[in-house]
């Protein structure tokens, strides 16, 4: 295969009647990077809630990339797509430099990028992105689980109308860029196989959100308001959510964790969870 030369390009934003090309673009390509927690590329570009670019040469679709709606003056790359006939190196910075301008207008200060595409980390530092530290995954098989807490908090199933606290609760236990909007959250909730808060005088102290996944389970969030951590809040949700699943038989378990995050970690390592070996780097650009 030979690489096209360097080329003129030409960068619209995204419109719907771009879905089909970039549809092609990421499908058929190997320069392909997706991000996208709880959604697909569809469902996640007709949100009409993201910052997506296209590169075009000869009107032809030979780039794209995509990020999430500013939180808290930070956003995530969750999408990126360069055709195999032509070089990352000629097409993501001309959509970045693109891109730049208009995340500074919205008053974003960090751009973080999950390392799942090595192609993708291969180029992020000639695109001013600099390494953070690793995503470690800890797994969990069929362990004894710790003493319950003598008095802990009430835990009830969390429904639609509880989103606003659960989002508020997240974003204060989470620093940017790792904070969920309301609407990640609520569509979290949507698919989610359990969804549980703990609860005092009708406050929501914590909540988790976990997925099914043939024999196993994943806690995709678990978060506890800093006004109450230390109290054995995460532990009580934890012991419920395991005791929940280990009544359908479903006994193993993995969950995400930054690898500075040493409070999650001592957590999840005090109910059984250990590094599974599959860890994701992570990176970011400060505007």
């Amino acid at each position: 295969m030979t690489l096209a030369p360097a080329p003129t390009l030409t960068v619209t934003s995204y419109q719907r009647r771009h879905l089909q090309p970039i549809r092609d673009l990421l499908f058929h390509n190997i320069h392909v990077h997706s991000h996208l927690d709880w959604v697909d590329s569809d469902q996640w570009l007709d949100s009409g809630d993201t910052i997506t670019y296209l590169a075009w040469q000869r009107g032809r679709l030979v780039g794209v990339l995509g990020l999430s709606a500013p939180l808290n003056n930070s956003t995530w790359i969750r999408i990126a797509g360069v055709s195999d006939f032509m070089s990352p190196q000629d097409v993501l910075p001309v959509l970045w430099e693109t891109i730049i301008p208009i995340l500074k207008t919205m008053g974003v200060k960090i751009v973080g990028l999950l390392g799942i595409s090595q192609w993708m980390t291969h180029y992020a530092p000639s695109l001013g992105f600099r390494y953070g530290e690793e995503i470690i995954t800890l797994a969990r098989a069929d362990e004894p689980l710790p003493p319950a807490l003598a008095n802990p908090p009430r835990i009830r199933v969390a429904e639609l109308r509880d989103i606003s606290q659960i989002a508020a609760v997240d974003q204060a236990a989470f620093t940017p860029p790792w904070q969920m909007s309301f609407h990640d959250l609520r569509q979290a909730y949507r698919i989610a196989s359990s969804c549980t808060i703990a609860v005092e005088n009708d406050r929501i102290l914590g909540f988790q959100i976990s997925t099914f996944f043939f024999d196993g389970a994943h806690l995709a969030r678990l978060a506890v308001h800093p006004s109450s951590q230390g109290r054995g809040v995460g532990g009580a949700l934890l012991r419920d959510l395991l005791e929940r699943y280990n009544r359908r038989g479903i006994e193993s378990m993995t969950v995400n964790t930054q690898s500075s995050n040493h409070q999650s970690r001592n957590l999840y390592e005090r109910f059984g969870f250990q590094p599974n070996g599959y860890d994701l780097p992570y990176w970011s650009a400060v505007l």
